[in-house]
């Protein structure tokens, strides 16, 4: 048996056996899980993240295959690495990249090393997430706390300067996550060839625009099921030929199946409004 398949036989063990503790906040443009996790499999994000330990340290490998001990991590947007959390809490924070950086992640911590691309740390920012973790009315006030972190990251910069072009497609991704529109019909308006956006595309957001458009319709798919959508009907809905194939780019995309994550739920809120404000309104639910 090769190592690749024992840590994914162990990963699934502890997944299956896992008690329901996580909360996960999905909305417009940002995301985080807080919960309990073990081996995360090799997988790339579409979006950059920040990861921290609410009980201590964490292993990451990078894609040299090395391990790291840290208590945090900034990982930008296509980079391939793995966890093993050992069953202790997580959280795990992605704003698209049209909301913050890299750079601004990194405002969560301090005194961060650089392995390749990945900076890693053992000083950061754990309160507000340890707040969601633990408050049992944390999927009430939520939203409001993933918007004062954008606030606190982009230290009063604004969202970040991207390509007039890259933003507007950007946007409508994320408006449209199923839409089936060519890429070809989506840039014309801006006169840009499709190599030529692209390019621009990668340059801008970090990862291609076809692996940001698989983000956008996984988040929309977690979004449908946990506002009630079976993993079938939430994967046709957001795009993907059925539920295997949703399933298959979960993991590809964060280490783990959606089945994994559902299995350890306890809490989850979603931003339902059309324009996303929280504030507006936000669906609170739990699992037991």
């Amino acid at each position: 048996m090769s190592g690749t398949t024992i840590e994914r036989a162990v990963s699934q063990r502890l997944n299956i056996g896992a008690a329901r503790d996580g909360i996960l906040c999905v909305g417009t443009g940002k995301t985080a899980y807080v919960g309990k996790l073990g081996l995360v499999d090799w997988h790339r994000h579409g979006a950059p993240v920040f990861v921290v330990g609410l009980a201590g340290k964490f292993q990451l490998a990078t894609d040299t295959g090395q391990w790291l001990s840290c208590r945090a991590a900034v990982i930008p947007a296509g980079v391939r690495h793995a966890l093993d959390v050992g069953g202790h809490p997580l959280a795990v924070f992605y704003p698209d990249p049209n909301i913050a950086t890299s750079r601004d992640l990194a405002r969560l911590g301090a005194g961060w090393d650089a392995a390749g691309q990945i900076l890693v740390g053992q000083t950061a920012e754990v309160g507000p997430f340890r707040e969601l973790y633990e408050h049992r009315a944390a999927p009430s006030f939520a939203g409001e706390l993933l918007d004062d972190l954008v606030d606190f990251v982009r230290a009063g910069n604004g969202p970040p300067a991207l390509d007039a072009r890259v933003a507007r497609v950007v946007e409508w991704l994320g408006r449209n996550p199923a839409d089936a529109t060519s890429l070809a019909q989506l840039v014309k308006p801006d006169g840009l060839s499709v190599s030529r956006f692209l390019h621009l595309f990668s340059a801008e957001i970090g990862v291609p625009f076809r692996r940001f458009r698989i983000w956008n319709r996984l988040r929309a798919a977690s979004g449908m099921v946990l506002g009630g959508a079976n993993l079938t009907e939430a994967a046709i809905r957001a795009g993907f030929s059925d539920s295997a194939h949703f399933s298959r780019l979960h993991r590809e995309t964060f280490g783990v199946t959606p089945s994994d994550i559902l299995r350890r739920l306890a809490r989850a809120s979603i931003a339902t409004h059309p324009n996303g404000d929280w504030n507006a309104r936000t669906r609170t639910m739990r699992f037991t």
